[in-house]
């Protein structure tokens, strides 16, 4: 008798040991995506400013925006609809455009998005728009990675895969750049 009971309390211990292991498989399973998201910290910003300076570069900026999102265990910040001011002592920009990727561990600035822009450069006024803008305040780099066009000085400037120095104030590498004279009949091209 002793023998019976002692092999239905076994099996009985059995059964509920695979009944716990099955459930908690189950629940795993259920809400192993949706747990997972639940431990990411997110961190959301809204109707934000920011003043930004770098070490290795001479601009200050300034960053507006209506949201900003990243996560905690992250160096990347999400901008939706920022207003970016970007001046030093000989210029001054305003960049809009939809959303803006900032990487504060490399120091760089991404906008992949179409731009417009405005400003001065030593007191005289410019305007233009982008399709594509990198600023790596590091290198104190600017890459405009597709088409770039800006009038300054009643010229219009246009190019494609532009990049400039911006401590030298020199361009490094650009295909199919073109000046042309505003109000004029006459075009001066570059390549």
């Amino acid at each position: 008798m002793y023998k019976q009971i002692s092999v239905y309390i076994v099996l009985l211990l059995a059964l509920i040991a695979l009944t716990f292991f099955l459930t908690s498989y189950y629940i795993d399973s259920e809400t192993g995506p949706a747990e997972k998201n639940k431990n990411l910290n997110i961190f959301q910003a809204k109707d934000i400013n920011l003043k930004l300076n770098f070490f290795e570069s001479d601009f200050d900026i300034t960053l507006k925006s209506k949201m900003i999102n990243g996560l905690s265990n992250s160096k990347i910040l999400d901008i939706f609809n920022p207003i970016i001011n970007i001046k030093n002592s000989e210029i001054e920009v305003e960049i809009i455009s939809e959303s803006t990727k900032l990487n504060y561990g490399t120091e760089e600035l991404f906008i992949p998005s179409k731009i417009i822009f405005k400003g001065m450069y030593l007191n005289k006024p410019f305007t233009g728009e982008a399709d594509e803008m990198n600023f790596y305040f590091l290198e104190n780099r600017i890459s405009f990675s597709k088409n770039l066009m800006f009038i300054f000085d009643e010229k219009k400037y246009e190019g494609q895969n532009i990049e400039i120095n911006t401590k030298d104030k020199s361009i490094i590498g650009s295909d199919k750049i073109s000046i042309n004279k505003i109000n004029d009949f006459k075009s001066e091209k570059n390549l």
